[in-house]
């Protein structure tokens, strides 16, 4: 049985603050914290599946500030497989594919708007207002959820602040959610004990994994339309003339795909909807 994790930094129990999280800095101490945060998260969720029956557990360092090198390795369960992308235009991920049973995320935030959610955004912080999929607002987790499905594999779990799981709840009611710490501003958070918290992981982790319904897994007809709202117009004006993009306001395009595993990818020169969807 594999289990396939994708990891971010601002849901994690333990951290509280941008800087770290974003610290330009790869030696800054906040910075070096928050890798030991996300190295223990990991290792607390991996425990938590090979419990549940696991064989094989990967994991991708899916904050893009880490260039790949968030984890401690030394300190980094042996047992874990560590994958990257595939591709990156169009986006892929190795090892996701039909023979993985279920996909969680460790350390993930809500979605962009989001009340009283710690660091809340979509992809880009300060440049993305609002993601829509066929409409209806989504954030990271449910671009996860949709590439995932297009293999038929569920979200079984997620870990992240209150409001991630009050999202988790709303959008996916069979995922399973432990909360790290509670959201007070977009900057500001009350944490929960970080070795209470990783025991929950570890326990609620593998709860999930031992009653995965593969039926659960997000599957949309295609084509799927994306649209998204820019923080300001001129983000907007670069991508609204490639081919398959639609201009719906000063700040907002959209575009179809025909692949759900294109969710990641947005309009560019090396990716065109109308072109590779």
């Amino acid at each position: 049985m594999i289990i396939w994790l994708c990891t971010d930094m601002e849901g994690l129990a333990g951290i509280d603050s941008w800087d770290q999280c974003y610290h330009p800095s790869d030696t800054a101490p906040e910075y070096l914290d928050a890798r030991e945060q996300l190295t223990l998260e990991v290792n607390a969720a991996v425990a938590g599946c090979f419990d549940a029956g696991a064989t094989e557990v990967r994991v991708i360092d899916g904050h893009g500030r880490n260039r790949n090198q968030g984890f401690i390795r030394e300190k980094l369960d042996p047992r874990v497989r560590l994958v990257w992308f595939s591709s990156f235009a169009p986006v892929r991920l190795d090892g996701l594919n039909e023979t993985v049973h279920a996909v969680a995320m460790i350390g993930q935030h809500a979605m962009a708007g989001t009340l009283h959610a710690f660091l809340d955004h979509t992809q880009a912080p300060k440049e993305i207002c609002r993601l829509r999929i066929n409409g209806q607002e989504h954030g990271e987790m449910s671009q996860f959820a949709l590439y995932a499905g297009a293999y038929g594999v569920p979200l079984a779990y997620v870990s992240g602040d209150e409001a991630l799981c009050e999202e988790a709840r709303r959008l996916f009611p069979h995922v399973t959610c432990t909360p790290t710490k509670r959201g007070t501003g977009w900057a500001t958070c009350e944490l929960y004990p970080p070795d209470d918290v990783r025991q929950h992981i570890r326990r609620d982790i593998a709860r999930a994994i031992r009653r995965v319904d593969r039926s659960s897994a997000w599957r949309l007809p295609t084509p799927i339309e994306v649209s998204v709202e820019w923080a300001y117009s001129g983000l907007a004006d670069q991508r609204a003339n490639f081919a398959g993009v639609q201009r719906i306001d000063a700040r907002t395009i959209a575009w179809k795909i025909g692949d759900p595993r294109d969710i990641y990818s947005f309009p560019s020169e090396a990716w065109q909807p109308g072109v590779h969807g």
